[in-house]
């Protein structure tokens, strides 16, 4: 964000339903219940097109371009799929990361996976229908405790994370606590849920009520319907990597890039040794990544850049 508002872009940043900074709700506390009932399809349906359409209202503005990172990639990917006329006000998405077919990832969450399919209701139990890991003086508190300030503590947070998402060689050690004390920011059990079973099916479905009956009620079919990328008809920038536990290679070779159609894939750019939070965190990032988008929107703009 920084490095495009140092080039004079207008930047705006988004946040996913449910998080620590996005609670709001017009009849609803986030203490309700029904409050947690969403996915990240209710993100892409609803939540995206709002977002988008506030800031072009704001700036008067027709289009923009939309960087996105990890589910940022898939919540757009499914809107531009399903809704062919906000297209247009995208000029150009550029895909840190994409997600689509999850059926390979590694690490701890593939493990967490195995066990929230199998049991769901035990899921439940233990973690509640609402909130799933919702930041807090807790989760701070939690921070400063494991990390403490020490190197041992630090090393013992990154080995944590690097298990969840991949090595890296280019993580800055010294922002740990801060990364720590503010992600995860919280979101549903109901969106946990949905990846867990997108890991495990091998697909990328509407999120699954568990019976016929429920799912004929939300989609009028008895099994959650496949998502399809090929109606997508604007111009995609895919940046991924060996080395991201999530947003697995395979995955994106395999599933992804074959699902989209190839007229609308400018760039499809395999970055060496980047886990799934050094594209948004690691040290090389504004150098392999940030700086030649930065070029392909100043050149799309005629070389200028429009304070």
């Amino acid at each position: 964000a920084f490095v495009f508002a140092d080039a004079g872009f207008d930047v705006w940043m988004g946040n996913a339903r449910g998080n620590t900074y996005s609670k709001k709700h017009v009849n609803l506390t986030s203490d309700d219940e029904k409050f947690s009932e969403f996915s990240w399809d209710e993100m892409a349906q609803y939540d995206l097109g709002a977002m988008i359409d506030y800031v072009l209202q704001q700036t008067g503005q027709k289009s923009l371009y939309y960087i996105g990172h990890s589910q940022g990639t898939l919540t757009m990917f499914s809107k531009l799929s399903l809704d062919p006329a906000f297209a247009p006000k995208i000029k150009k998405f550029f895909a840190l990361a994409p997600v689509g077919s999850v059926a390979h990832i590694k690490g701890s969450f593939h493990d967490l996976a195995d066990r929230l399919t199998d049991d769901i209701e035990l899921f439940y139990e233990l973690f509640g229908s609402r909130e799933f890991t919702p930041n807090s003086e807790i989760t701070e508190l939690l921070a400063q405790w494991l990390c403490g300030g020490s190197e041992r503590g630090v090393e013992e947070d990154n080995n944590i994370m690097f298990d969840l998402v991949g090595p890296s060689d280019q993580f800055n050690k010294s922002r740990t606590e801060v990364y720590v004390a503010h992600n995860p920011a919280g979101t549903s059990t109901q969106n946990i849920i949905h990846w867990a079973q997108m890991i495990e099916q091998g697909t990328v479905s509407r999120f699954d009520y568990g019976s016929s009956k429920k799912n004929y009620q939300h989609y009028g079919v008895n099994t959650p319907p496949a998502h399809d990328f090929s109606p997508i008809k604007t111009d995609m920038y895919l940046y991924w990597s060996d080395d991201d536990y999530l947003a697995d290679a395979q995955d994106i070779s395999e599933y992804l890039i074959p699902a989209l159609n190839p007229a609308y894939v400018k760039l499809n750019q395999f970055v060496p040794k980047f886990n799934h939070l050094d594209f948004i965190w690691g040290l090389r990032a504004t150098d392999e990544l940030y700086l030649s988008i930065l070029e392909i929107v100043k050149q799309d703009l005629g070389g200028t850049v429009q304070c």
